[in-house]
């Protein structure tokens, strides 16, 4: 029996090349298959796509409306005794804020100048 042709030889450029043209039609066949069973599915599914997008348009109209809504009652009951609150808060906050950072310089200058706590 003749096994020449399974001897190792020298792959010139020609074989080279057929091959990567081989492995390329073999990649663009397999592509095709998936994109002519993916067609089927598509069509299939088609409708249910449809029915998503108007249900996501819905939701987002009643999103606005409920921020609408919220603005409305906000402006509607929102006093002011609400917002007298609110600055009486925001002052309290600020007080404390600085009474803490008043107590804060004071307890490192004294740390700094080594002077005893109080």
């Amino acid at each position: 029996m003749d096994t020449s042709f399974l001897s190792p030889g020298p792959i010139t450029w020609a074989q080279l090349i057929a091959l990567a043209l081989f492995l390329f039609s073999v990649g663009k066949g397999v592509d095709w298959v998936v994109g002519k069973l993916r067609t089927g599915t598509k069509e299939a599914v088609s409708p249910l796509t449809i029915d998503m997008a108007a249900a996501k348009i819905e939701i987002r109209s009643l999103e606005e409306k409920l921020n609408a809504f919220k603005i409305e009652v906000a402006r509607t009951y929102v006093t002011g005794d609400v917002i007298t609150r609110l600055e009486r808060r925001i002052d309290d906050m600020v007080v404390s804020v600085r009474d803490e950072m008043k107590e804060t310089r004071e307890a490192m200058l004294k740390a700094f100048m080594r002077r005893p706590p109080d």
